[in-house]
């Protein structure tokens, strides 16, 4: 009995050692497979929120568009990868980065130090003001004019704290998505939204009864996220992203989607722009992000 058992329990550890020994090689084939740390080989798992023009918005059939999805289809393709997105607010996006639910967060997200202690981000792609939007017949030029009124701001968006710190007395109003604020702006739910430059812009080419009542300029770069864990992810994407300034397509992408010529902030990122944009002759001015 004892001989048989002592078989058996012979038999078992070779087998357990042999299961060892694959997943050991199992792992190795893994990394090369998956040299970028990706939760899913061969994909980048996207979150992007899209209803931040021009940085990204669903176009009729609902796929994204925008200057931040020009940018991660150009990476990935440089990298050989495809791109999987899904449609989230940058809450929900910041969140499933810390999860594991996604590799990217493909929006234009101001880089704050409350935001790095969750996740980890590319080098700047935009630099930004902050617009204060109201209807035409408001008087308000000042910050100070918006004490005791309604001013909307998104949940998670670095315009929140804009609204706490630099407008006093203000009754701070949140919103999931940028058009449902904007909605009840247009229809006087609102004194005010607070919301990033080129968002701004699209919403003041669309609707002619609002008008900027404040711009301000912001601290901070706007970029994409990533996993805190992922420094691979992140250092293939930022050395993407610079041949892209030095070959011109990062500025042929900026063109297409900004009038304004990238801020110096911007540039003392990517020193390779400020020749090119010299060359064009354009000027300086810049927009915002969440």
């Amino acid at each position: 009995m004892n001989k048989a058992l002592s078989v058996r329990f012979a038999a078992g550890g070779a087998v357990a050692a042999l299961a060892l020994t694959l997943a050991g090689c199992g792992g190795g084939d893994s990394g090369k497979d998956n040299p970028y740390g990706l939760e899913e080989a061969g994909t980048v798992l996207a979150a992007v929120s899209t209803d931040q023009p021009p940085f990204a918005t669903a176009d009729k059939g609902g796929k994204p568009q925008g200057f931040i999805v020009d940018l991660t289809d150009e990476v990935a393709k440089r990298l050989k990868l495809k791109v999987e997105y899904k449609a989230s607010a940058v809450p929900a996006a910041l969140q499933g980065l810390s999860s594991g639910q996604y590799d990217l967060a493909a929006s234009g997200l101001g880089v704050t130090a409350e935001r790095q202690k969750q996740v980890s981000f590319t080098k700047g792609v935009y630099w930004s003001t902050t617009t204060v939007l109201t209807r035409k017949n408001s008087t308000a030029t000042k910050l100070a004019d918006f004490s005791g009124k309604r001013v909307g701001d998104i949940t998670g968006a670095v315009q929140q704290e804009f609204v706490k710190s630099k407008m006093p007395g203000a009754k701070q109003v949140q919103f999931q998505n940028q058009n449902t604020a904007v909605t009840q702006l247009l229809s006087g739910n609102l004194d005010a939204f607070v919301v990033g430059g080129p968002d701004a812009d699209a919403y003041l080419k669309k609707y002619g009864n609002l008008k900027p009542a404040v711009s301000a300029p912001v601290d901070h770069a706007t970029a994409m996220a990533v996993q805190k864990k992922n420094t691979k992810f992140q250092q293939a994407v930022d050395g993407r992203l610079g041949a892209m300034v030095q070959d011109g397509t990062f500025l042929k992408i900026y063109k297409k989607w900004f009038v304004e010529a990238p801020r110096p902030e911007l540039v003392k990122i990517w020193p390779a722009l400020g020749a090119q944009v010299g060359q064009g002759g354009e000027g300086t001015q810049g927009g915002s992000s969440s």
